[in-house]
Protein backbone atom coordinates (compact mmCIF):
# COMPACT_ATOMS: atom_id res chain seq x y z
CA UNK A 1 0.00 0.00 0.00
CA UNK A 2 1.19 3.26 -1.09
CA UNK A 3 1.84 5.76 1.79
CA UNK A 4 -0.15 8.67 0.46
CA UNK A 5 -3.36 6.70 0.80
CA UNK A 6 -3.25 6.29 4.64
CA UNK A 7 -4.69 9.65 5.38
CA UNK A 8 -7.49 8.51 2.90
CA UNK A 9 -7.99 5.46 4.67
CA UNK A 10 -8.01 7.25 8.63
CA UNK A 11 -10.27 9.79 7.49
CA UNK A 12 -12.69 7.13 6.02
CA UNK A 13 -12.57 4.83 9.46
CA UNK A 14 -13.32 8.19 11.35
CA UNK A 15 -16.38 8.57 9.42
CA UNK A 16 -17.78 5.39 9.57
CA UNK A 17 -16.87 4.83 13.41
CA UNK A 18 -18.76 8.44 13.77
CA UNK A 19 -21.94 7.36 11.82
CA UNK A 20 -21.49 3.52 13.68
CA UNK A 21 -21.98 5.11 16.98
CA UNK A 22 -24.96 7.54 17.38
CA UNK A 23 -24.34 7.68 21.15
CA UNK A 24 -20.81 8.95 20.70
CA UNK A 25 -22.01 13.06 21.16
CA UNK A 26 -21.81 14.84 24.02
CA UNK A 27 -24.77 15.16 25.86
CA UNK A 28 -24.11 18.46 28.24
CA UNK A 29 -26.27 21.10 26.59
CA UNK A 30 -29.12 19.12 25.27
CA UNK A 31 -32.28 18.48 26.69
CA UNK A 32 -34.97 16.02 26.34
CA UNK A 33 -38.53 15.47 26.47
CA UNK A 34 -39.95 11.60 27.21
CA UNK A 35 -42.55 10.16 24.96
CA UNK A 36 -42.64 6.91 25.96
CA UNK A 37 -41.69 4.82 29.41
CA UNK A 38 -41.41 0.85 29.13
CA UNK A 39 -43.53 1.43 26.00
CA UNK A 40 -46.47 3.10 26.90
CA UNK A 41 -46.83 6.78 25.49
CA UNK A 42 -46.33 9.30 28.28
CA UNK A 43 -48.91 11.91 28.04
CA UNK A 44 -50.50 15.11 30.32
CA UNK A 45 -47.69 17.16 32.28
CA UNK A 46 -43.83 16.91 30.58
CA UNK A 47 -41.49 15.07 32.09
CA UNK A 48 -38.44 16.44 31.29
CA UNK A 49 -33.92 15.60 31.14
CA UNK A 50 -31.92 18.39 30.76
CA UNK A 51 -28.08 17.40 30.57
CA UNK A 52 -26.56 21.19 32.00
CA UNK A 53 -22.91 20.15 31.83
CA UNK A 54 -20.78 17.12 31.39
CA UNK A 55 -21.67 15.42 34.72
CA UNK A 56 -24.87 16.99 35.80
CA UNK A 57 -28.23 16.34 35.18
CA UNK A 58 -31.46 17.59 36.04
CA UNK A 59 -35.04 18.42 34.91
CA UNK A 60 -38.76 18.06 35.64
CA UNK A 61 -40.40 14.89 36.77
CA UNK A 62 -44.04 15.10 36.23
CA UNK A 63 -44.52 16.56 39.88
CA UNK A 64 -40.93 17.50 41.11
CA UNK A 65 -37.91 18.82 40.19
CA UNK A 66 -34.80 17.18 40.13
CA UNK A 67 -31.23 17.03 39.80
CA UNK A 68 -28.54 15.07 40.19
CA UNK A 69 -25.00 13.66 38.33
CA UNK A 70 -24.08 11.08 35.22
CA UNK A 71 -21.39 9.38 33.34
CA UNK A 72 -21.62 8.69 29.96
CA UNK A 73 -19.54 6.97 27.61
CA UNK A 74 -19.72 5.97 23.98
CA UNK A 75 -22.91 4.22 24.82
CA UNK A 76 -22.79 3.48 28.17
CA UNK A 77 -24.36 5.94 31.07
CA UNK A 78 -25.02 5.86 34.88
CA UNK A 79 -27.14 7.83 37.04
CA UNK A 80 -26.54 8.95 40.95
CA UNK A 81 -27.53 11.33 43.31
CA UNK A 82 -30.26 12.21 41.97
CA UNK A 83 -32.80 14.00 44.32
CA UNK A 84 -36.23 15.69 43.83
CA UNK A 85 -38.23 18.17 45.58
CA UNK A 86 -40.82 16.70 47.29
CA UNK A 87 -44.34 18.47 46.07
CA UNK A 88 -47.00 15.92 46.88
CA UNK A 89 -48.79 15.43 43.34
CA UNK A 90 -52.68 16.19 43.24
CA UNK A 91 -53.05 13.24 40.30
CA UNK A 92 -51.94 9.66 42.11
CA UNK A 93 -51.30 8.76 38.04
CA UNK A 94 -48.53 11.47 38.02
CA UNK A 95 -47.07 10.77 41.24
CA UNK A 96 -46.84 7.18 39.57
CA UNK A 97 -45.41 7.97 36.27
CA UNK A 98 -42.91 10.13 38.65
CA UNK A 99 -41.71 6.96 40.40
CA UNK A 100 -41.54 4.72 37.59
CA UNK A 101 -39.31 7.57 35.84
CA UNK A 102 -36.78 7.72 38.73
CA UNK A 103 -36.29 4.32 39.13
CA UNK A 104 -36.02 3.74 35.24
CA UNK A 105 -33.22 6.48 35.29
CA UNK A 106 -31.58 5.06 38.17
CA UNK A 107 -31.58 1.45 36.47
CA UNK A 108 -30.41 3.58 33.24
CA UNK A 109 -26.86 1.88 31.85
CA UNK A 110 -27.32 2.48 27.79
CA UNK A 111 -28.34 5.35 25.75
CA UNK A 112 -28.56 5.78 22.49
CA UNK A 113 -29.02 8.72 19.96
CA UNK A 114 -30.75 8.48 16.27
CA UNK A 115 -31.38 10.87 13.98
CA UNK A 116 -33.96 10.64 11.25
CA UNK A 117 -35.08 13.41 9.48
CA UNK A 118 -38.10 12.38 7.46
CA UNK A 119 -39.46 10.86 10.87
CA UNK A 120 -42.11 12.27 12.90
CA UNK A 121 -39.69 12.81 15.97
CA UNK A 122 -36.15 13.86 13.83
CA UNK A 123 -33.89 13.14 17.16
CA UNK A 124 -34.60 10.75 19.91
CA UNK A 125 -32.47 9.73 23.06
CA UNK A 126 -33.43 6.13 24.05
CA UNK A 127 -32.00 4.84 27.44
CA UNK A 128 -32.19 1.37 28.88
CA UNK A 129 -31.31 -0.68 31.85
CA UNK A 130 -32.49 -2.99 34.34
CA UNK A 131 -35.53 -4.42 31.97
CA UNK A 132 -36.92 -0.24 31.82
CA UNK A 133 -37.04 1.49 28.52
CA UNK A 134 -37.35 5.05 28.07
CA UNK A 135 -37.81 7.07 25.07
CA UNK A 136 -37.30 10.93 24.72
CA UNK A 137 -37.27 13.57 21.86
CA UNK A 138 -35.13 16.63 21.41
CA UNK A 139 -36.62 19.58 23.21
CA UNK A 140 -35.63 23.00 22.88
CA UNK A 141 -35.29 24.31 26.46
Amino acid sequence: MKLRHIPLLVLAALLLAACAAPGSGSLAGTSWELISLDGSPVGGQPVTLQFTSASEVGGFGGCNSYGGSYRAGIANISFSNIVSTLMACADANITNLEGAYFQALDAASSYSIVECESCANPVTLTLTGGGHTLVFVASNQ
